[in-house]
């Protein structure tokens, strides 16, 4: 059943078992997965069940570092969550992304891989992943094209890393009739924003969670058990709960909102080589251009480091993509013209549109070349990219914070210092070295770089991916993590953490398959309590 909590009264309070609060891959995951257990099931959502501006807005918030993150359109606040716009590549945490490496201070996990592989099949049906076999050999075999277009690494100083594509998945839309359909337990309350999670003095268990509407109307849910599932807003949800603990709940320790992480992402240098045509498409990431095509690869395959290079050059977990590039494609005309259509693509109105669009007319010779190359792939306009895409050291300093703006709803807006280190950079660095080193070897050309010294500040072009996580991290011990290895509050025995902000590192993946991983981990967690 679906309920608008606008057309509740005001006061009204509803009783539930299990009350998660966000309905994006993680809590969408997490109700699907608690169906058919006799359980009554609230979930939560900020937003209605399309696109809302004003819901939107919500998100807003100031970056105050160096390097900026958008905190307003990374995020998608309506059923379904950012699953509306992720690209659906996939692929698993490596082993070693778990275990604490001596070079990468507060590194490892309270869980091992696998203690996460029998989730990972269950994780990919909800992707609605084409297989789940992660072998490049395997997929080399498959497709004869992949097999003539294969980079041939020799796997010692270079690796590689398969991911698998998700449709993508648009999980408000898969699994809207399966939650809603009547008699099954669980209702979706629509424009439910959470703005406080009401505690005892003792603050040992959760007792309600309050929400507010745009017109300031109240609701209260209570429940047994409370899931936070929101991404980013787990961390400003935990820290303006302040009523009885003034640092915020499960922050006795001040670790709520620190440990934010992205994958640091950068387009540098331009490789010169010898390969297939195809060799792009099977080590790309879908540009906007090939949203429009059919008839791709079910994979997107990309070469990394492996664990023991890693360790020997005391580096981060990374990996690389190509990036078919063409002249013109930089000018600010077709800049424009990609911003446009990103915005498009994401089901939303541009915002600068006239700008962009005098900028687009502006340049248009620019874009005609551009546009020309793309589409003819004429071999004098086109170049490779490397796209490097890297794990990111935990950092204390690296956080999320309340800020003294406040929302349509009185809360205080999120600020976010996301601060990078030299590790950060030595990796994306090294791995580009080893990289050049491995064309060499094989004889398949070089590398022409832009970006190669340490002691070079970062290019502005260095990007978060938009993957959020840290924040809520897991740890057993309370001073270094907010929740446990079950994903369960510090001290709060009745409230869990789902999604990115309980990892406590990233490694070079795409997030949402392990997100949804570790929320059907914790539903069977719960269903064991329950039974």
């Amino acid at each position: 059943m679906i309920t608008d909590v606008r057309n509740l009264s005001d006061g009204t309070v509803v009783d539930a078992d299990i009350c998660i609060v966000g309905a994006g891959a993680a809590g969408i995951t997490l109700a699907m997965e608690l169906l058919g257990h006799n359980l009554k099931i609230a979930l939560l959502e900020s937003g209605g069940l399309d696109f809302e501006d004003d819901i939107q807005a919500l998100n807003e918030g100031d970056c105050v570092s160096e390097h900026k993150v958008d905190l307003t359109w990374t995020r998608l606040r309506y059923f379904g969550g950012t699953t509306g716009h992720w690209g659906g590549n996939c692929a698993q945490l490596d082993e070693h992304d778990f275990q604490e490496r001596s070079w990468v201070p507060d590194s490892g996990w309270p869980i091992e891989k696998r203690d996460l592989e029998r989730f990972y099949p269950r994780a990919g049906q909800y992707c609605e992943l084409p297989s789940d076999n992660y072998s490049t050999d395997h997929w080399a075999e498959v497709s004869a094209e992949f097999r003539a277009s294969r980079i041939p690494v020799t796997g010692e100083s270079i690796g590689e890393k398969l991911f698998l594509k998700s449709p993508p998945t648009r999980f408000g839309d898969v699994y809207r009739a399966q939650l809603t359909r009547p008699g099954n337990q669980c209702t979706v309350y629509l424009h439910a924003n959470v703005t406080e999670i009401e505690t005892g003095e003792d603050v040992s268990q959760v007792l309600g969670l309050r929400t507010r509407d745009l017109d300031g109307r109240s609701r209260r849910f209570t429940a047994r058990i409370y899931i936070l599932a929101s991404g980013i807003e787990n961390a400003r949800l935990l820290l303006l709960s302040n009523k009885v603990r003034p640092n915020g709940l499960g922050n006795d320790h001040d670790v709520v909102g620190r440990y934010f992480m992205a994958h640091s992402t950068i387009r540098t240098g331009r490789a010169l080589l010898t390969v297939p045509r195809s060799t792009a498409r099977f080590y790309g990431l879908d540009s906007w251009a090939s949203r429009f095509e059919s008839g791709g690869a079910p994979f997107v395959n990309a070469l990394q480091p492996p664990y023991a290079v890693q360790e020997r050059e005391e580096m981060l977990n990374s990996v690389v993509f190509f990036d078919e590039s063409y002249e013109g494609e930089r000018a600010p005309g077709f800049v424009a013209l990609r911003h446009i259509m990103k915005q498009i693509i994401q089901g939303r109105v541009p915002d600068n549109l006239g700008t962009d669009l005098g900028k687009v007319l502006a340049d248009l010779d620019s874009v005609a070349k551009a546009l020309y190359a793309r589409v003819s792939g004429d071999s004098q306009y086109r170049a490779l990219e490397l796209r490097y895409f890297a794990e990111q050291a935990p950092n204390r300093d690296s956080r999320v914070m309340l800020g003294a703006d406040r929302d349509r709803l009185g809360q205080n807006k999120l600020v976010l210092d996301w601060r990078l280190q030299q590790l950060d950079k030595h990796t994306i660095l090294r791995t580009q070295q080893l990289i050049a080193q491995e064309f060499g070897k094989l004889g398949v050309g070089r590398l022409k770089v832009d970006f190669d010294n340490e002691s070079d500040p970062w290019p502005k072009a260095v990007d978060s991916s938009a993957h959020f996580m840290g924040t809520t991290r897991m740890h057993r011990d309370p001073r270094h993590g907010v929740v446990d290895e079950h994903c369960r509050v510090h001290g709060i025995g009745n409230l869990y953490v789902a999604g990115g902000s309980v990892f406590p590192t990233a490694g070079a993946t795409m997030v949402t398959m392990n997100i949804v991983a570790l929320a059907v981990r914790l539903a069977d967690h719960l269903i064991g309590k329950f039974a």
